[in-house]
């Protein structure tokens, strides 16, 4: 991160044309080393090159994980049970509204714990929050996610993001104390629950929804207004325009109360799992950190 205010705009140090460089590029010195770095690609005002701005992403890495799952986690779950509270004094149409809102919230929450499994797996190749807040729910990302996690049982999906097993887990049951491993034990079985709430949104009509959404936030409650298309009593659905195909799509979804408690309970597991799975791995991180620290003090 910066450490100090720069004394003059950027770019820095004002390109020099020389024989050696071309003349479209422009340079800036790193705020943080000194070197320079190239802005062919950046934003003018950029102040680090890349290395130091991964290396501060790094920086931040276990307070942001903290933080995200003391508040950030379980956002999702806060708004979806409220609107799923206000659903009930609501009008009809209004419950519809409601509902299509909560059904966002799932998908919202899926695509946190989507990114964060992605985000661990990938951490030795970018920074964690580089891969997070990057993440977009889309038919790619969904299958990629899919192959990562298909058919795999608990322990797998752990082991390949480097964290203990509930193997591991048992194996340590004399060893440390009760209360802890009973926190070790349901943090592995909370993410494992939350990734297969999570592979749900493979089904055709949540994924086309999500990608819906990022296009269009119109809302309707009827179709009888558009030729050839109908839709239940319980259904609202999305509106979306697609210029290039000059075609108009729609996206229903039931939003009876009984399918709406579905996707609470839903909701509510993806974000415990995404709170025990940050749990999980800080632990880990701490652990190690200190194992480091001990050896070298010996």
């Amino acid at each position: 991160m910066s450490r100090h205010q720069p004394s003059e705009p950027y770019p820095r140090q004002p390109y020099q044309a020389d024989s050696d460089r071309p003349h479209d590029v422009a340079i800036a010195n790193c705020e943080d080393c000194g070197d320079e770095f190239d802005l062919a690609h950046s934003d003018p005002r950029t102040r680090v090159c890349a290395p130091c701005w991964d290396r501060s992403l790094e920086a931040i890495e276990m307070a942001f994980l903290d933080n995200y799952a003391k508040f950030g986690a379980k956002a999702h779950r806060t708004v979806a049970e409220a609107l799923f509270r206000a659903q009930a004094l609501a009008d009809p149409d209004d419950r519809k509204v409601i509902g299509m809102r909560i059904v966002e919230e799932y998908l919202n929450a899926a695509q946190d714990l989507m990114a964060l499994y992605v985000a661990l797996r990938r951490r030795r190749e970018q920074p964690l929050l580089t891969t997070f807040t990057n993440f977009e729910l889309n038919a790619p990302s969904v299958a990629a996610f899919r192959i990562l996690t298909a058919s795999r049982t608990a322990d797998d999906l752990l082991r390949d993001l480097q964290l203990p097993t509930l193997a591991d887990v048992e194996a340590a049951r004399g060893e440390i104390p009760r209360k802890e491993w009973r926190q070790f034990a349901g943090a592995v079985m909370a993410i494992s629950n939350g990734i297969e709430r999570v592979q749900k949104v493979d089904q055709g009509v949540l994924l086309e929804l999500a990608d819906g959404l990022r296009q269009s936030t119109a809302l309707t409650h009827k179709m009888d207004w558009l030729p050839e298309r109908a839709m239940n009593p319980d259904q609202v659905a999305l509106v979306v325009l697609n210029q290039r195909r000059r075609v108009l799509l729609t996206h229903s979804l039931a939003v009876h109360e009984p399918q709406l408690e579905v996707f609470i309970d839903a909701i509510d597991k993806i974000t415990a799992a995404a709170r025990d799975l940050i749990w999980l791995y800080l632990h880990v991180r701490d652990t190690v950190a200190l194992e480091d620290s001990q050896t070298g003090q010996t």
